[in-house]
């Protein structure tokens, strides 16, 4: 197994995250609860502030493509507020960036500091300081991974602290019996598939838009193979894995129909380790081949080491009236709950 783990963003987040924010002193206590909506963040700033360089430099941030999905969506979404409009309403919000610029001791060299839970509990809050514009500017534009990471993190961690609240029991406990893993899966979740080699869950909602009812569908996969070499962690084997067991397993809503790969849009791929494990994290889009069927999928692959094999839990979504960047934080959030149980059953 190599031992040479690639730099990614996706295996340094809890470490980036933690080594970041902490309880700012004269934090309230008890906190309240967070508001805001998902996927929104708070920026503080005066108004030629805001319409300047820094705004720039968040925009570019905040603004750039969350990672393939089918039409553009940003990471997430900017509401700006002045100092003066910044109240106990807006304080307790979610994602709070708070923007100083001041001839202060504290300003000489222009940062960006992380807060966790300053006005509220599961608050992310952001103060970015400096003496002058230009030079905050450029600490933005430095940190710009470590501010999308930070923020990621915390909305998929929010989304699995809600679906925890109340998870799918029966369907965990099984996953237990029949994979050696535990996954927190949402409570209107069901079965599709469950056999020694594929596991399918399914969940069916119903959303309104225009006065009218659409359905959304999320899945989620549990499936494996022996782990032969280190050639099997590439993007092009990958993808290879992935489509063999959906073509097998995965059937479309028509006759000779299967789940596949759609590879007109290039996948992401990377590698690093998932608690404690090497894992690589593939994002894409997938499409059902023989139908018109298609949306964004996130599959993570950790090397099991006591079983020797490698282990792949993935999620998809499918919402075609809908945007999908919040549909997904909460496919990953269910896929990144994975953890091991006890040894995996042995392979038929």
């Amino acid at each position: 197994m190599r031992t040479g783990v690639a730099s990614t963003w996706f295996g340094l987040l809890s470490l980036l995250f933690f080594a970041s924010c902490g309880s700012q002193e004269g934090a309230r206590s008890p906190l309240t609860g967070k508001v805001g909506a998902a996927g929104e963040i708070v920026v503080v700033a005066e108004q030629s502030v805001w319409d300047g360089m820094i705004g720039d430099s968040l925009r570019a941030v905040f603004d750039a493509p969350f990672p393939v999905l089918p039409q553009y969506e940003p990471w997430f979404d900017l509401v700006h507020l002045e100092p003066e409009s910044f109240d106990r309403f807006w304080k307790p919000h979610r994602n709070i960036i708070h923007i100083e610029i001041a001839d202060r001791v504290d300003t000489q060299t222009p940062s960006v500091q992380f807060f966790k839970e300053k006005y509220s509990h599961d608050q992310i809050f952001v103060v970015a300081k400096a003496k002058s514009i230009e030079g905050l500017a450029m600490q933005i534009s430095e940190q710009a991974q470590e501010l999308i990471s930070v923020f990621h993190r915390a909305e998929v961690e929010r989304f699995a602290d809600l679906i925890a609240l109340d998870d799918q029991e029966v369907i965990r406990s099984e996953l237990i019996d029949l994979a050696g893993l535990e996954l927190t899966i949402p409570r209107d979740a069901r079965w599709a598939k469950k056999n020694d080699q594929f596991l399918w869950i399914d969940r069916q909602l119903t959303r309104m838009k225009g006065g009218d009812n659409h359905d959304v569908q999320q899945g989620f996969f549990v499936y494996r193979e022996p782990y032969v070499s280190d050639e099997q962690f590439s993007m092009q084997s990958r993808l290879q894995a992935r489509n063999r067991a959906l073509r097998e397993f995965v059937e479309g809503p028509t006759p000779q129909s299967y789940m596949t790969t759609e590879m007109r849009y290039v996948p992401t791929y990377e590698e690093g380790v998932f608690k404690g494990q090497f894992a690589s994290e593939l994002r894409g889009l997938w499409r059902i081949e023989g139908d018109f069927m298609g949306g964004p999928f996130y599959s993570l692959t950790l090397y099991h080491e006591e079983s020797g094999e490698l282990v792949t839990v993935e999620g998809y979504a499918y919402a075609p009236f809908f945007e999908k960047r919040e549909y997904m934080r909460e496919v990953e959030a269910v896929v990144r709950s994975l953890t091991w149980t006890q040894p995996m059953p042995n392979l038929p």
